[in-house]
């Protein structure tokens, strides 16, 4: 059986959204990757074993993705000014 140790969140202008949980530390990088082409924004990754932060990565896409981004449009209060991932 496999354990997931990893937990995956986005942030955004409405807080912290548990998005997934994951085997191992790249395998998170990559989930943080494939979900950004779908939502942009800032994920940060959690060791669930010591209850800290292992990691976070801010991926801004176009004005033109970021305005169809259905949180973008729930969420839209500050617009994030950050335009690199971080790993």
């Amino acid at each position: 059986m496999v354990t997931q140790s990893y937990d995956i969140f986005r942030r955004d202008t409405c807080g912290e959204i548990w998005v997934e949980a994951v085997r191992d530390l790249e395998t998170a990088k990559s989930r943080i990757i494939e979900l950004s082409a779908d939502t942009p924004g800032q994920y940060v990754v959690f060791n669930q074993r010591s209850g800290r932060m292992v990691g976070s990565g801010t991926v801004v896409a176009s004005p033109a993705a970021r305005a169809t981004s259905k949180s973008a449009q729930r969420c839209n209060d500050s617009a994030d000014s950050e335009s690199e991932t971080l790993w």
